[in-house]
């Protein structure tokens, strides 16, 4: 662990002495697709019946900049996913469907770092994950159970928004910085992400993926970064040792 901290900081703090860093806030719209993954249980099927493409999606990023290779970004951003599917489990003795249509909010925190693609540091290649949370909305429906030693019954109105979280996503893009004045700048961010676990808790869980563009409004800042802070403390906690 030590060693890899130490390559962290060779790769993301080779600059200098000024560190300093972007912080803002963007928004704009993302396609969002979601697709029913296959289960390994043969006894659970789950479907996609709709999605709705088109999703809000809102950004506050802090992004380190002028290192000369690589720097760190960080962001929080709130998407919200519209959409409505099935989920069945039965088998010989009996089983049970969910017809449910969902409206959630997901936040993801973000780690991005960001690649210069130009002497001017105008131009970024942005990578990395994604880890969501559900934070506000619902998923509602309705649900049926069948027996062989009994009549079918129904629930006409349940709720399973229990069963949805959030999900883990690779991240990929690029970012445009045109500066406003000595301080300020207009940022786009074209931005494409997929997911790598399911926002369904359940076996045949759902995975989606986005891609859209975010248009923002940042300040630069001339104090310490993270990173710079982060290995202050650690010359120092070497040096006492």
């Amino acid at each position: 662990m030590r060693f890899l901290a130490q390559v962290i900081f060779v790769v993301v703090l080779p600059a200098a002495a000024e560190a300093q860093f972007d912080y803002g806030i963007s928004a704009g719209g993302m396609f969002t697709e979601l697709h029913a993954r296959p289960s390994t249980d043969p006894h659970v099927t789950s479907t996609i019946g709709y999605v709705d493409h088109a999703a809000f999606s809102a950004s506050a990023y802090y992004r380190e900049r002028y290192s000369e290779y690589v720097n760190l970004g960080v962001d929080l951003t709130l998407v919200h996913r519209s959409f409505g599917g099935t989920y069945a489990n039965g088998g010989l003795g009996g089983g049970y469907t969910r017809y449910w249509h969902g409206e959630l909010d997901q936040l993801y925190v973000g780690l991005k770092p960001e690649v210069r693609l130009d002497t001017k540091r105008f131009a970024v290649l942005r990578f990395g994950v994604m880890a969501g949370f559900r934070v506000g909305g619902h998923v509602r429906g309705n649900s049926s159970t069948w027996s062989i030693f009994g009549t079918p019954g129904s629930e006409p109105e349940s709720d399973f928004t229990s069963l949805f979280g959030g999900d883990l996503r690779f991240v990929f893009g690029v970012g445009l910085r045109f500066p406003i004045g000595e301080h300020w700048a207009i940022t786009l961010d074209p931005e494409a992400n997929v997911a790598v676990t399911s926002m369904l808790k359940d076996s045949g869980g759902y995975r989606g993926s986005d891609i859209g563009l975010r248009i923002g409004f940042s300040r630069c800042s001339q104090g310490k970064s993270l990173s710079r802070l982060f290995k202050d403390d650690r010359v120092k906690r070497d040096d006492i040792w």
